[in-house]
């Protein structure tokens, strides 16, 4: 799929001779649209934001494409480019950036409740991951999810079946509302007078998951995803207590779109899909020329009407690995979900779209078309530009950067938000009609990476010892046993390592905040070898095992004794912070993540909160990562600014500002922030800094 999604433009090009070129001018349309929608909703007069100064934008798109604000070369390299070319110039490379696959596994790990706690979380979320990097198309991402069969080292996209067990009830629930944006569950347990969908439609759905079944595998332990042949989805409702339950027939209750002429847009995805398959096809003779090639030792040992040896036996290999069939043996693919993947991601079904549109735009613009964004009634609020989106969300192969980018070019998102002088009533008008933008705060992880950014918290800012000091810290200790104990249990005495930990200095051992990073390129490696490994080692391990806890059964067992000990500890209080995106997810409960409004995931219609709170408040104002990002430490370029030969103050104000609010200071806020450095301006600093990362508008989008 990289090889294709290099050669989009080839295709693009080829569209363009056939008569079905790509909207050039689609931004413009989309305020289009969207103005005839305010119109056609019988809007008046409306109070427009102003539209963001250029710096602004940086700030606001750099947060929403890769996840944290821009650094100072970034802001440097933005002014530096033609005023009228920069804010192009600025996606180019935002939508080139690795940090853009970071932030957007965020949005699907909301959208799909990963947990790294789940059976395969941690191997989907790496699967999510790559699928970004490589911008997979999002009908192709979904259509793994819901129909994948196997084990998370193998299949990773399996874990989103794992998750949940591979209940049908509960995947019927999840398919509706996290594909298709319908809130669907409800009708498991009664038809809701006021819903449409019925029991016998949820019935129906879940059908599809009917035959899917986990199986433990008692070797290995891994947990598989496979077929059975038994439908275990049977109607009527067993509280009906009925005399006899049949199986269900699986059913697709949404409605499809019908034409008697093909749309646009579906001619532009069949000519883009044809170009890529066209492209796939010419990508793959050539590999295959050339591991031909390879295997028969050169151009020179293509004899005429002789088939080399090697090639023979090549031949002959892969004809006994295909009698094998190792997967086919470990679990089987599903028929049926194959099925229902094929109805939720077809172009022809209209949810699954405007499911896509309306979340990407209520991520970006702070509400959607119609909200909950999981619970979609029918109606929309600007139904033409929707149905714009769709088509050109359709036409582009599901493209994700696409329609993000798409949006982001539009004079609607550039637009800032209205003051407080505004009526309330006016501002929830305009907010509305998208008139002006929704203050939004930065997402958890987004603003935990903002701090660490801001502080020059990537790396090490401190010499190493230059903050040496001694802790106070309570240690379990273990006694040494008495000598009948040692007789009775045959184990040697409590070394004096186990007693106490040497007193070594350590790298910021109290800190909760920093985070340990997830390989996800090894992670979304493929387990299949090794699992079949670990199974034929495993019966060895288990007649060991079995041995060994049989003598331990033979003992008697005495409980080791304890007692707790306080310590002093020296400490190199010189922190590094690693990205919160790619840590084990969700995060603890008294995490900053967590506190700012990560989601727990455990249930359906679960989304961040985003309102403040004092434990927000009082995490920002005494918390680790803000006392660390607020200190200027001698690495750092400030520090020049403030003490030496090159002390100069104004500058090393206007920097702080830059780095941190993406702005230069106005006249009056440099004459405060000099009283602040007052005398001691590396410390001052420290409190100047301190003051703008506690500040509404570093927290908040512009």
């Amino acid at each position: 799929m990289i090889f294709l999604r290099a050669n989009r433009s080839i295709v693009t090009l080829a569209l363009v001779c056939l008569g079905l070129a790509v909207s050039v001018e689609a931004t413009t349309v989309v305020d289009t649209k969207l103005a005839a929608d305010n119109k056609a909703r019988g809007e008046g007069e409306l109070i427009h934001g102003q539209p963001l100064d250029d710096l602004s934008y940086l700030r606001k798109a750099t947060i929403d494409v890769v996840g944290r604000i821009p650094t100072f070369s970034e802001i440097e390299q933005y002014q530096n480019w033609p005023k009228a070319k920069r804010r192009g110039l600025l996606l180019d490379r935002l939508f080139k950036d690795k940090g853009l696959a970071d932030r957007w596994t965020i949005f699907y790990a909301d959208l799909l409740r990963i947990r790294s706690r789940a059976e395969g979380g941690n191997r989907l979320l790496a699967y999510i991951h790559n699928s970004i990097e490589k911008n997979r198309p999002w009908d192709e991402i979904a259509r793994e999810l819901i129909a994948a069969s196997g084990s998370s080292g193998n299949t990773p996209s399996v874990g989103f079946l794992l998750a949940d067990d591979s209940d049908p009830m509960t995947m019927a629930g999840a398919t509706a509302q996290v594909f298709l944006g319908v809130r669907m569950a409800c009708a498991q347990c009664h038809n809701h007078p006021f819903d449409k969908w019925r029991q016998k439609q949820f019935y129906e759905l879940a059908g599809f998951f009917g035959k899917t079944k986990q199986v433990e595998n008692r070797l290995s332990k891994k947990t598989y995803v496979t077929e059975g042949d038994e439908m275990n989805v049977l109607w009527p409702p067993e509280r009906r207590k009925p005399k006899e339950r049949f199986p269900v027939d699986p059913k697709f209750p949404f409605p499809v779109e019908e034409f008697s002429v093909k749309p646009d847009y579906l001619k532009r995805l069949e000519a883009l899909r044809a170009g890529e398959a066209l492209a796939l096809t010419k990508h793959k003779e050539s590999e295959s020329l050339d591991a031909l090639i390879d295997s028969s030792g050169g151009k020179k040992g293509l004899g005429i009407g002789v088939e080399p040896v090697a090639l023979s036996v090549g031949k002959q290999s892969r004809d006994d690995i295909r009698k094998l069939d190792v997967k086919g043996d470990l679990y089987r693919k599903s028929e049926l979900r194959r099925q229902l993947a094929d109805h939720v991601t077809g172009p022809e079904n209209r949810y699954f779209a405007r499911n896509m549109v309306n979340r990407i735009w209520a991520e970006l613009m702070g509400r959607g078309f119609y909200h909950p964004v999981d619970d979609y009634q029918g109606e929309v609020t600007h139904p033409q530009t929707v149905d714009f989106l769709c088509d050109e969300f359709i036409a582009n192969g599901y493209d994700m950067n696409h329609l993000i980018r798409l949006i982001m070019e539009t004079e609607t998102y550039a637009k800032s938000t209205l003051g407080a002088e505004v009526e309330l009533a006016d501002r929830d008008n305009s907010r509305a009609a998208f008139a002006s933008g929704t203050k939004r705060r930065m997402l958890s992880e987004v603003l935990y990476d903002s701090v660490v950014v801001a502080g020059h918290l990537q790396e090490y800012k401190w010499p190493k010892g230059a903050n040496v000091r001694q802790v106070e810290r309570r240690v379990r200790v273990a006694l040494e046993p008495t000598p009948e104990e040692e007789l009775e249990l045959e184990i040697e005495p409590v070394s004096e390592g186990e007693k106490m930990k040497p007193n070594k200095p350590r790298a910021n051992p109290y800190n909760l905040e920093e985070v340990i990073s997830l390989d996800f390129d090894q992670l979304v490696k493929s387990e299949l070898d090794r699992d079949l490994g670990e199974m034929k080692a495993m019966s060895d391990r288990e007649i060991e095992a079995e041995r060994m806890a049989e003598m331990a059964r033979k003992k008697k067992s005495v409980q080791r004794r304890y007692t707790y000990e306080t310590v002093m500890e020296k400490v190199d209080d010189n922190p590094k912070f690693s990205s919160s995106m790619r840590m084990s997810t969700p995060a603890a409960p008294t995490h900053f993540l967590r506190v700012f409004g990560q989601p727990s995931r455990d249930g359906l219609g679960e989304f961040r909160e985003h309102t403040p709170s004092m434990r927000q408040a009082l995490m920002m104002l005494n918390g680790k990562v803000t006392h660390e990002a607020a200190r200027v430490g001698p690495y750092e370029p400030m520090h020049a600014l403030l003490a030496g030969n090159k002390r100069n103050l104004a500058k090393a104000i206007e920097l702080a500002y830059l780095e941190i609010l993406t702005r230069k200071p106005s006249a009056e806020e440099l004459v405060e922030a000099r009283a602040v450095l007052g005398q001691a301006p590396v410390s001052g600093m420290a409190d100047l800094r301190w003051a703008l990362l506690n500040s509404h508008e570093f927290r908040y989008l512009p």
